[in-house]
């Protein structure tokens, strides 16, 4: 999908809040919804887009793209620099024409401070997650649409070091690697019909990368994805999930390839996060569950060391363990020094 630049004019009546950096969403679907940091969900009482205009905004959009919206074709997508739009044909729907845009901006929304301020999660499993990047652990992040799993990969790749070479494959640009991390080593690739998932996979072994950051694990190119893994490879990525535990039976159930016991031996570490969305309330975001993953004497091992808000064991599996001293970390859950 290539990129698109829209003028603000573009955007009519929904302009004011595509400029509102505290507005995450814009859905419209017989009223206009949004999604507000501070505020929660909400409609925007009396706001109407005419019929004139939205025929205009989804033609603007197709021609650009240069693909066609109609009853054989109804699902438009497009994205610009910020922005990620997804559009319903009505002949698909009951309810009209449906309008979704979500925002990409390339900044990250969630620091230490916020973290630990807005219960997130505690301060000791936020260490032992920034401990987890420095000693090359790769890490699956899990969780329903819309609960910031990309946010949280985004704030992550902040205890990457600038000098190890990040490899990100997306379809539509979010992660936004190079413009978080000015200054590192990147390669950002996006997908194509002609250059998928698996192509990008397969070309990332000869570009020498520390770590790849595949923004969702979705099918078959995970088989590749455990491939790079086994030839000393880092990574991190997102997953459509409700609980953390049922990582390993979804990796394995997307491709017939894929061996239960590669899941385990090459997946070090499960994040769930949930959300909480209320009308008028502020949008509330945390870690669920994170959980370790092992194979050790051919014996594949669960471990949740964290739920809820506590941490329930600190006995971690040998094999992780190992990664940590190796990277001189001795206690993952006390900040390093160095």
């Amino acid at each position: 999908m290539r990129k698109l630049t829209l003028p603000n004019r573009a955007f009519g009546n929904l302009l004011e809040y595509i400029l509102d950096d505290n507005i995450t969403d814009i859905n419209w679907s017989q009223g206009l919804w949004v999604n507000h940091l501070e505020k929660g969900r909400y409609k925007i009482d009396g706001f109407l887009l005419d019929e004139s205009f939205i025929q205009q905004f989804y033609t603007k959009i197709s021609n650009l793209m240069n693909v066609q919206f109609n009853v054989n074709n109804p699902l438009l997508e497009a994205e610009t620099d910020n922005l990620r739009i997804s559009i319903l044909h009505d002949s698909v729907t009951n309810t009209g024409i449906s309008i979704s845009i979500r925002k990409t901006p390339a900044v990250r929304r969630i620091n230490r401070d916020s973290m630990i301020n807005d219960n997130y999660c505690s301060e000791d499993i936020d260490t032992f997650m920034e401990n987890a990047i420095k000693a090359h652990c790769t890490v699956v992040v899990g969780g329903l649409p819309g609960v910031g799993k990309t946010e949280y990969v985004k704030y992550l790749t902040n205890y990457i070091p600038p000098y190890e070479r990040v490899y990100t494959i997306e379809d539509n640009l979010e992660l936004r690697y190079s413009a978080i991390n000015p200054g590192k080593d990147c390669v950002e690739i996006k997908i194509s019909d002609s250059f998928g998932y698996s192509d990008a996979l397969k070309a990332s072994k000869r570009q020498l990368p520390t770590w790849v950051l595949l923004a969702e694990a979705r099918g078959e190119e995970v088989k590749y994805l455990l491939e790079n893994i086994s030839a000393g490879v880092s990574c991190l990525t997102t997953i459509h999930l409700d609980d953390a535990s049922k990582i390993p039976d979804r990796l394995r159930n997307m491709g017939q390839e894929i061996n239960e016991n590669d899941v385990y031996s090459f997946i070090n570490l499960a994040v769930q996060l949930e959300s909480v969305v209320k009308e008028g309330e502020k949008i509330t975001r945390r870690i669920s569950q994170v959980m370790c993953l092992s194979r050790n004497e051919e014996k594949n091992e669960k471990v949740m060391i964290y739920e809820d808000g506590k941490i329930l064991t600190k006995d971690l599996p040998e094999d992780l363990l190992r990664k940590f001293k190796l990277a001189g970390i001795n206690d993952p859950f006390v900040k390093n020094k160095n």
